[in-house]
């Protein structure tokens, strides 16, 4: 099938890219994208086709056009109507019967010249494909003469706000579930956080038998309201001093009246602290109450595997973030927003680069280092993170499963040099399409595997990433910090499974 005839089929396109934009806007970061060159995309190999059809376009297509044997463009005003939009791929047109005639190479490369005037910013991205597809159906001057000459623009339009303020809405949903956020509809009691503050400091009983000086204990508390009354319902209480003292915290939150209407399927959650300080004297801290409804909730919930990860891993600075935000990864990308909403913690990150695997790429036109879909940011805030996760999820919309990892960790490098620790949080269930450039990384990366399960063991892929480049490979349980020392030959079990280098690869051994 002639390419421009499978672009025709693309019927639905997503939103766009705005890496380079992005990058502008950001201080101190180096543009790494080198400008594309006129003679290389013209030493590449032809495509032939007998005539371009020229009845009707594929979705977000633009056409360039030119006289037959001119480098004069006849619609050079149409391109301002996509000039902000990102682009796909560009198609030069002509036809074989000027081919053999003298000129055609300069013509061609008049006309390239003539386009790189209007329209620079196409040379500028290394991830727009080029092809160059000839008519060969003409056998005279006047048939060529009725031919289309000229360029067709594969492009995408804008990121729509809609779409954007979806994506924040299902991120904040997972957020607030996490953090037990009290939901808008949620029974409120009268007074609010401080009264209730004071109301537990007023009624709920300090451990009889807990007089140990310098110690703390703390109790955790669910329950729900019923409406209709006003007062709490299926009390539990966790943790705490004793099972005893439990009982008397669920006794008297029992008495913890007049709550006005709202939704009766919100629980409500509070941890309570007891201490005896080092004088002996006793005090009693509540936290603010926090809520989530199970059933909104469900599904929205995020894993906790990079909170986790991190926390075990407190010596990683200065550090590169590589994510993958593609499928089943929000989750992972809330989790990565929670751990840094935490004092301080966004301090340890220096850049970050989120990838969707080419944004709107069809699968023919990847190219390996050259995919794209790549957003950096280098936020100051937990909410500027979100807009740069929200916009390289919007622009993504890929149609296979394997994703652009190393170019993306390559692109961070670039970008951030002086980054200490490299860490790419991964789909498991997704083996990089690029794994043969793993050996052009000159820096240890930890690889934080998501969606590891007994269904989904540990992707051998993954692990040679880790190994390849004397890094580490980091699940939910478990952190391999010695991959780096493996040889040819030799075995090591994660997560239930056995694993084994065999011809410089991972191959799976068998279970334990």
């Amino acid at each position: 099938m002639r390419l421009h005839e499978i672009m025709n089929l693309h019927k639905m396109m997503p939103t766009g890219r705005v890496l380079l934009l992005w990058l502008l806007m950001i201080p101190n970061v180096a543009l790494f994208a080198q400008t594309v060159s006129i003679e290389d995309i013209l030493n590449q190999p032809l495509i032939f086709i007998p005539q371009f059809d020229t009845v009707g376009f594929g979705t977000y297509e633009l056409a360039i056009r030119f006289p037959y044997g001119s480098p004069r463009i006849l619609n050079s005003k149409d391109y301002e109507e996509i000039r902000s939009y990102g682009k796909v791929s560009v198609e030069y047109i002509y036809s074989k019967y000027t081919l053999s005639q003298p000129g055609q190479k300069k013509l061609d490369r008049a006309r390239f010249y003539a386009l790189k005037k209007l329209a620079p910013d196409l040379f500028d991205d290394p991830y727009i494909q080029w092809n160059i597809t000839v008519q060969d159906a003409a056998i005279t001057a006047d048939s060529a003469r009725n031919l289309f000459h000229g360029f067709i623009i594969r492009y995408q339009p804008p990121i729509t706000e809609e779409r954007k303020e979806e994506i924040k809405t299902e991120l904040d949903g997972l957020i607030d579930c996490a953090k037990k956020r009290p939901p808008a509809d949620a029974p409120v009691f009268p007074g609010g956080q401080d009264s209730l503050k004071s109301w537990f400091a007023g009624h709920i009983p300090f451990p009889t038998n807990f007089n140990k000086r310098g110690s703390k204990k703390a109790a955790v508390i669910e329950f729900r309201i019923d409406t209709a009354y006003g007062t709490p319902i299926n009390i539990q209480a966790k943790r705490g001093v004793s099972v005893k003292h439990n009982k008397a915290i669920e006794e008297a939150i029992t008495r913890l009246k007049g709550w006005e209407k709202g939704n009766p399927d919100v629980v409500f959650t509070l941890l309570i602290q007891f201490s005896v300080d080092q004088g002996g004297r006793k005090t009693i801290e509540s936290t603010p109450l926090r809520a989530y409804n199970p059933k909104t909730c469900k599904g929205l919930k995020s894993d906790s595997l990079i909170m986790k990860v991190l926390t075990r891993n407190k010596d990683w600075k200065k550090m590169l973030v590589v994510e993958d935000v593609t499928g089943s990864m929000m989750p992972y990308l809330a989790d990565l927003l929670l751990w840094n909403a935490l004092k301080r913690n966004l301090e340890n990150t220096s850049h970050f680069v989120f990838f969707n695997d080419g944004d709107a790429k069809r699968r023919d036109e990847k190219v390996i280092g050259k995919t794209g879909g790549l957003y950096h940011a280098k936020p100051n805030n937990v909410d500027s993170l979100e807009m740069t996760m929200i916009t390289a999820i919007a622009g993504g919309n890929g149609d296979d499963i394997p994703e652009n990892d190393i170019e993306a960790v390559l692109a961070g490098i670039a970008a951030c040099p002086d980054c200490g620790e490299v860490v790419l949080i991964s789909d498991n269930r997704a083996v990089p399409r690029d794994l043969e450039l793993v050996t052009k990384i000159g820096k240890p990366v930890h690889v934080i595997l998501c969606g590891v399960s007994t269904a989904y063991p540990v992707s051998p892929a993954h692990l040679y990433i880790a190994w390849k480049t004397k890094g580490s490979l980091h699940t939910i349980t478990e952190d391999i910090t010695k991959l780096a020392e493996m040889e040819e030959g030799e075995s090591i079990s994660v997560m239930g499974k056995k694993y084994k280098i065999l011809n410089g690869k991972f191959v799976t051994v068998s279970k334990l």
